[in-house]
């Protein structure tokens, strides 16, 4: 009598525990959709804020092209200093770009003192 009890006893505590899974999984399941709709929602808002910001970006990029190209057109010897003033930048671009520096023609004259 008292085996009997005690199988009984342990099938309840086993339904009982399997009940208790089958809610926690419930639970998380229900969390898990919580999370991923507001994962989705952040990346919708996101993607807007970053479009926006985009949208602002071309139309000043737009605005200071056209002052420019105005400029220019009225000026001819403005057209060549902003294209000295983009060469300097961009040669400047390169060779902050290079890892070592040309070595000078007093380094190179130590190779043959040897």
């Amino acid at each position: 009598m008292a085996a009997s009890n005690f199988e009984t006893s342990m099938k309840g505590a086993g339904q009982a525990a399997d009940e208790v899974a089958r809610q926690t999984g419930k639970q998380a399941e229900g969390l898990y959709e919580q999370a991923k709709g507001a994962a989705a929602d952040a990346y919708d808002q996101a993607s807007d804020v970053a479009q926006d910001v985009a949208s602002r970006v071309q139309d000043g990029a737009a605005e200071l092209d056209d002052m420019v190209s105005e400029q220019v057109s009225r000026h001819p010897k403005a057209m060549i200093a902003l294209s000295v003033g983009i060469g300097f930048a961009f040669g400047l671009l390169v060779a902050s770009m290079r890892g070592q520096p040309e070595p000078s023609w007093y380094d190179r004259l130590d190779r043959y003192r040897r």
